[in-house]
């Protein structure tokens, strides 16, 4: 699963208790949106275990394994999330306000949820 140049199993794992239950498809498509990137992506959040999740409050996109949230600002959002759409990411989540260093994008490649978001879908944080 993790024989790639651009991610390591660490960063893809939960930071709580390091176990990794990354989606294959998620992480190829993931290394497709570097290699069009072009730049180095910092991934802030990838697998999260449902505890850990919940100690954030956060909605359950991490605890499937097909999500990520990735350090990034300005211009580079925007080509990233351009990048991200057409390799098959279907939910991106924007939190470019406040100090550079904390702004990001929430990628997942999710279908569609009954009652939830119709995909592909753009939210802000």
């Amino acid at each position: 699963m993790f024989n790639n140049d651009y991610f390591t199993e660490a960063e893809l794992s939960c930071p709580c208790c390091d176990k990794n239950h990354f989606n294959d498809e998620t992480l190829r498509r993931l290394i497709q949106v570097r290699r069009r990137y072009g730049n180095p992506m910092f991934i802030n959040s990838g697998y999260r275990c449902p505890s850990h999740n919940a100690r954030l409050n956060a909605t359950m996109t991490h605890t499937t394994g097909q999500a990520v949230d990735v350090s990034v600002a300005v211009s580079g959002a925007h080509k990233l999330m351009k990048i991200a759409l057409a390799e098959g990411f279907t939910g991106i989540g924007v939190k470019q306000k406040g100090p550079i260093r904390r702004r990001f994008l929430h990628l997942d490649d999710l279908d569609s949820i009954p009652g939830e978001r119709v995909r592909p879908t753009v939210w802000s944080y």
